[in-house]
């Protein structure tokens, strides 16, 4: 049975990162290998067609969620009675995809539309609680413990919210546990400036209203934060490509420093009075 989406425009972007994992996992040999991302799509009544034109970006997006997905593995790894906290998950299965510690909890975090098309599509998931709201407003975190080791994954998230959200959400992670990692993706400034003019994107009315400065500053603006890693987009692209007219594309790219500091992903940890 198809499932309706009646999503807003704004939110209509989880569907296009569904979308490229779904061509990913179509290919030879993926990036990712979602196995989730096409069966979901068949299941929702959308015409994906009309977002035929963001195919290239699937290596991009296929690459993410899977530096994601290992940054995630490690911080379990570390810390098996830790919390994992999703924000923005949208469609994501990474709780399907990731091996998970029983004694870990989950908590998923997206607009309670979105949170009930999870819950549909889906159906439940052991160990993973999801809590329906806009993740820049302040009252699901009452439902968030503190004392546990936390990894905070915004993966497609910030560049979408003002800069003065962003400095809010960011602090209210690093005040609200004690110690933890806090995982994301940023744009520079040409790279926001550049993504408006998109067809695609300024259908949905939707633009990037964020850039990351360089990662360090990022860290000294937001005590007690501490970069642990930052890279390039299309490094990291390049090397987990398994087509080689495109791997060639993407190492050529990355060798032009505005190109390959356009887009990071970055992992940045924390002890509270640190």
């Amino acid at each position: 049975m198809a499932h309706e989406v009646e999503l807003g425009q704004v939110k209509e972007t989880l569907l296009m990162t569904l979308y490229l994992r779904a061509v990913d996992s179509r290919k030879a040999h993926p990036v990712l290998g979602d196995p989730y991302a096409q069966r979901l799509v068949e299941q929702i009544d959308y015409d994906f067609a009309r977002l035929r034109g963001l195919r290239p970006l699937a290596p991009l997006i296929a690459t993410r969620a899977r530096r994601f997905d290992h940054w995630t593995t490690a911080f379990l790894q570390e810390w098996p009675d830790g919390l994992v906290l999703h924000l923005a998950c949208g469609l994501d299965s990474r709780p399907l995809r990731v091996e998970r510690p029983a004694s870990a909890m989950w908590i998923d975090v997206d607009y309670p539309e979105v949170i009930a098309l999870r819950e549909r599509l889906y159906g439940p998931v052991d160990g993973v609680r999801a809590l329906g709201s806009s993740v820049t407003d302040a009252g699901w975190w009452d439902e968030v413990p503190r004392d546990r080791p936390t990894l905070v994954v915004a993966e497609g998230l910030l560049m979408y919210l003002p800069p003065d959200e962003v400095s809010r959400l960011v602090n209210r992670v690093a005040g609200h546990f004690s110690r933890g990692r806090l995982v994301f993706d940023g744009v520079a400034p040409w790279l926001r400036s550049l993504a408006g003019f998109h067809p695609l994107l300024r259908h949905t009315r939707t633009s990037f209203r964020w850039a990351l400065p360089a990662p360090d500053r990022f860290a000294r603006a937001h005590p007690p934060l501490r970069l642990l890693a930052s890279l390039s987009v299309l490094d990291e692209t390049g090397r987990t490509c398994q087509c080689t007219p495109s791997r060639t594309v993407l190492r050529g790219l990355a060798r032009i420093p505005p190109l390959r500091d356009g887009w990071r992903f970055v992992r940045y940890g924390f002890v509270a009075g640190s």
